[in-house]
Order: structure tokens, then sequence, then C-alpha cells
């Protein structure tokens, strides 16, 4: 009787665990509060480039097919859908060194014509949670009623990008990556030390 008892406990705790699909983590139905939103496995670093639109991102399991929305994060900003393609065997330009940690996928945009060389920021999903305001797009990733925004800044050898939950500057950074690009320095307003490192 005590092994059945215990038994039924596992189940129950079991079914009240769920698996996120898209970064594999766990979250348990019983725990007070979920948390915080791991945005790395979401969002990574695009670029159009005179032959292909490609995606890295620190992610090697998304599927062919899923939706990839694109913010340019430079002013003024605007969003388009996007489609992921196929892995990519090489890697999307946007690094100096390859960054094996990245996993580079192709990118479909039909019916838009996005800026070249530019950075953009990919966030998996659809545009569905996305707007514009004031030449600034801004989206609801979680949501939960708390909008995210999108920043590009300049450093010596590139631009990092961003997203915060509140303003930019003086939020919270909830991502950020970086586009290697020391012959257009001045593409943005100059980074601050919460945009270079990152926190």
């Amino acid at each position: 009787m005590k092994k059945f008892a215990v038994l039924i406990t596992a189940v129950i705790t079991l079914s009240c665990t769920s698996k996120n699909p898209q970064t594999g983590a766990q979250s348990s139905a019983l725990s007070p509060s979920a948390p915080p939103a791991s945005y790395t496995p979401r969002i990574g670093v695009a670029v159009s480039t005179g032959s292909r639109t490609c995606l890295a991102i620190q992610n090697g399991n998304l599927a062919s097919g899923s939706p990839v929305t694109l913010v340019t994060p430079t002013l003024p900003q605007s969003f388009t859908q996007a489609e992921l393609g196929a892995a990519s065997q090489s890697p999307c330009p946007i690094s100096k060194d390859v960054n094996p940690s990245l996993s580079s996928y192709d990118l479909h945009v039909t019916g838009a014509s996005l800026p070249k060389l530019t950075p953009l920021i990919g966030v998996l999903g659809t545009s569905a949670a996305f707007s514009q305001q004031n030449n600034n797009v801004q989206a609801d990733l979680d949501q939960n009623g708390k909008t995210e925004l999108f920043r590009a800044c300049s450093a010596n050898d590139g631009l990092y990008l961003t997203v915060w939950s509140g303003t930019p500057t003086t939020g919270t950074v909830v991502w950020h990556g970086f586009y290697y690009d020391p012959n257009n320095a001045a593409a943005g307003p100059p980074c601050t030390s919460k945009e270079t490192a990152g926190q």
C-alpha cells in the first residue's frame, strides 16, 4: 500500500510539470512563481546580404518553417515577418570570428525589402505581439502585459543590439547581441555600459 501511494504521488508530480518546447526548460504548475524568461534561445542576430538572409542564434533545435519576426533596431525602427529555413552550413556573417555556440539558419522573407548589411534582431514567433509607436518597435514577448523595446548602439568595432524590459538604457536588458561592423560604427547612438556588458 505504501508503494502504491508513492507511485501515485510521483504520477501527480510529473503531470504538474511541463516542458517548454522552445527552451527545453521545465516549469512546475505547483511552483508559486515562474522563473524569469530566457530569451537566449528565442532571439538572435540576423542580416541580409547580397546573396541571402540568415539568423545566428544560440539554439540548434529550431524547426524549418517556424515564424520569425525581424526587427530593424536602428532608427526609424521597423519589423517584418520571415520564415525559418534549413540550418545553414556556412555561418551567418555577423561576427569577425565564428562563434561555435551559435547556430545559423537561412531565412525566407516575402513581400518586404530588408536593408542590406544592417543588423536585425530576429525573434522567434509571429509578429502578432509587435507594434510601432513613434518610430520605435515594441512587443509583449511573453504576453504578460509588459512591453519589451529594442535598441542598437554604436561601439568602435560594431553595433550592440539589445532588448529591454522598460525604457532602453534605464530599464533591464533581457537580451543582447553583437554585430561586427567596424566600417559603420556611427550607425547608432553611443553605447552605455549596460549595453556593452549586456546587463
